[in-house]
């Protein structure tokens, strides 16, 4: 199996449109949150049949601006962080911050303009991270959307 972190993020996304994640007609309900978990399905049997990852959380909300939530990771892996927007978010950013005394500091950031942030990286053992999903740029007349994330990290030969 091809791993994800041995392809650039511009053949990833690729790849996640060839496999139909981010079909644009799959999103037609404001209210429903069923587009983007069927997404979330389809992302998962990507990354784990194409790319031989492990997924180690996922989740799904409503977005008004920034979501964040903290964890620690296992230096033994590179992780890879994925999030997706429905249509009514046009630019969807990710940022990995490490917990560095009493301050967090920038490990990783996306900045591609779309709304399937991915970033990758190897944590440090023992410090506690921050995972900053943020709608960066809603479309025009939408103020909340639905979302969704992605931890995943590698599986060792």
């Amino acid at each position: 199996m091809k791993r994800l972190s041995s392809i650039g993020r511009s053949a990833a996304v690729v790849a996640l449109m060839l496999f139909g994640a981010l079909d644009a007609s799959a999103q037609n309900s404001e209210t429903t949150m069923q587009d983007i978990y069927e997404k979330g399905g389809q992302l998962v049997k990507m990354l784990e049949e194409t790319y031989d990852q492990e997924i180690v959380r996922i989740e799904y909300d409503l977005l008004f601006d920034t979501k964040e939530t903290s964890r620690g990771f296992n230096s033994s892996y590179e992780y890879t962080v994925l999030a997706f927007a429905d249509h009514r978010v046009e630019d969807l950013d990710i940022t990995v911050y490490k917990k560095s005394g009493s301050s967090w500091v920038q490990v990783v950031k996306d900045t591609e303009t779309d709304n399937t942030p991915l970033v990758q990286f190897r944590p440090t053992s023992g410090a506690q991270y921050k995972i900053e999903i943020k709608a960066y740029k809603f479309a025009q007349g939408y103020s909340a959307a639905h979302y969704g994330v992605i931890i995943s990290h590698d599986i060792p030969d």
